[in-house]
């Protein structure tokens, strides 16, 4: 322990380190609360009668914004509520059946908010949403980025529908460097989005979408970014010794953590300095699916660049150690 104690010390008058903010949740939702869902075009509809179980069925919104549903015929759904639709639905059937008087909605498939991703991602395919998400999230839906991906130089393909132009070319790391996710073009139904990969390199890469669980990416200021296997109580730091460690521009105070939410990809930002500084650093536990992005430090003078050098020498160091240690 006193060891340990001893690196971490040394790690901090190498960096000169200040301590920032702790470490912060950062947690948005993806949607927003209170905002009821209209139904669209393409969507499942599940429709049960509880009073009278023979009248269940499945339907899906037609074209024209329809549904089909036994002994009352066609119903308009396009652009309604599941409420509203409850109560057309009852309106309709007590003509026929005045014992009829409950009656629940459920969307059970998202078809009208449909997102295409190809590329350099894990498992490229077609996406449904209720809400359609940022583009950042879109992509972690889709397992996030390959290690030769371009992110500097996404593409989004405009659906006709949309009416703008057909193709927007988006820097997707500036977003991710400063967290100003806001910024990012808004992502419509039907549109496309191309991640590219580096000169050289292929696209597209075929992959089972069984190794989306089991996965982490780290990607930004590491030696070798890439894809790597999930193993057993791994943490972030664990990652980062997998990607071999961080080069001398990493920005380690402002590590981000992208980890799937309830429905989509959410944000946590690691002050990676101030959490070696504590004597006992309790492990941030990795999940599958999870990304870890290091940005890069900006306009740094030489004599920084060697102290930063020389402190991440001993921060490599310090996580080979204990990574030791747990065996």
């Amino acid at each position: 322990m006193k060891l340990s104690r001893m690196i971490v010390l040394m790690l901090a008058g190498c960096l000169l380190l200040n301590a920032f903010s702790a470490f912060s949740q950062g947690r948005k939702p993806a949607t927003q609360k209170g905002k009821e869902y209209r139904i669209g075009v393409g969507d499942e509809l599940s429709i049960t009668f509880w009073q009278n179980p023979q009248y269940n069925t499945v339907a899906r919104v037609s074209a024209t914004g329809k549904i089909e549903i036994p002994l009352i015929g066609s119903v308009q759904a396009k652009d309604l509520t599941t409420k509203e639709l409850r109560q057309r639905i009852i309106s309709k059937i007590s003509l026929f059946d005045m014992n009829i008087t409950q009656v629940a909605v459920t969307v059970t498939r998202y078809g009208s908010k449909t997102v295409y991703v190809t590329g350099n991602v894990l498992t490229p395919g077609k996406y449904t949403f209720e809400e359609i998400p940022n583009l950042w999230q879109i992509i972690s839906e889709a397992g996030g980025p390959l290690p030769n991906a371009n992110l500097s130089d996404v593409v989004i393909v405009r659906s006709s529908v949309s009416g703008e132009d057909n193709l927007i070319h988006v820097d997707l790391t500036y977003a991710l460097e400063t967290g100003n996710f806001a910024s990012l073009p808004p992502i419509y139904p039907g549109d496309t989005i191309h991640i590219q990969g580096a000169a050289g390199t292929p696209t597209g890469l075929s992959s089972s979408p069984l190794e989306r669980r089991s996965i982490v990416l780290v990607f930004g200021e590491v030696a070798t970014p890439g894809i790597f296997n999930l193993e057993k109580d791994m943490d972030i730091l664990d990652a980062i010794v997998l990607a071999g460690g961080p080069t001398p521009t990493a920005d380690l105070e402002k590590v981000r953590l992208y980890f799937r939410g309830k429905r989509h990809a959410e944000v946590a930002i690691v002050n990676l300095k101030k959490y070696l500084k504590s004597s006992i650093p309790i492990p941030l536990e990795l999940h599958p699916g999870d990304a870890i992005y290091i940005p890069s430090r900006r306009r740094i003078s030489p004599f920084v660049t060697e102290v930063v050098r020389i402190g991440l020498s001993a921060l490599t160091s310090y996580l080979i150690f204990r990574g030791v240690r747990r065996f």
